[in-house]
């Protein structure tokens, strides 16, 4: 089954509250983690074992700084569904570059606009195909 890792420096932290709910921030993180959940839904069904891990410091891979971030791998039921021109998520980075969410949560960077940017140097989301490293 492909995996496949968002690296964001929006809140996605999934809270996952019931319909009692009043806490404005879990309300607005859970928002955050459904519009990207969304966004990645519109081209395959998705799976996932755990949620979206908060991490500080140091951005993994090539990305570079140091930023409060969250990473959260997930899995899709079809190989090469994000696929375009031989880049493995090509077709995810075209999705997500735009989708609104809710600024000024926990994150640690200032978000604006207010939508994930996947493309260009005022990127705040990443994708990657972590498919052949489990």
């Amino acid at each position: 089954m492909p995996r496949y890792r968002i690296i964001t420096l929006v809140d996605i932290t999934r809270t996952n509250p019931n319909r009692s709910e009043n806490d404005q921030l879990k309300l607005s993180q859970q928002a955050n983690f459904n519009s990207l959940l969304q966004a990645i839904g519109l081209r395959s069904n998705v799976q996932w074992m755990r949620d979206p891990i908060i991490n500080t410091g140091s951005l993994p891979y090539d990305i570079g700084g140091k930023a409060k971030h969250w990473i959260w791998d997930f899995d899709v039921e079809r190989d090469d569904v994000f696929l375009k021109d031989a880049d493995s998520v090509g077709l995810l980075v075209d999705d997500l570059n735009g989708v609104p969410i809710i600024p000024e949560l926990t994150n640690s960077v200032e978000i604006d606009p207010a939508c994930f940017i996947s493309k260009g140097e005022r990127a705040n989301i990443w994708a990657r195909d972590i498919t052949n490293s489990i």
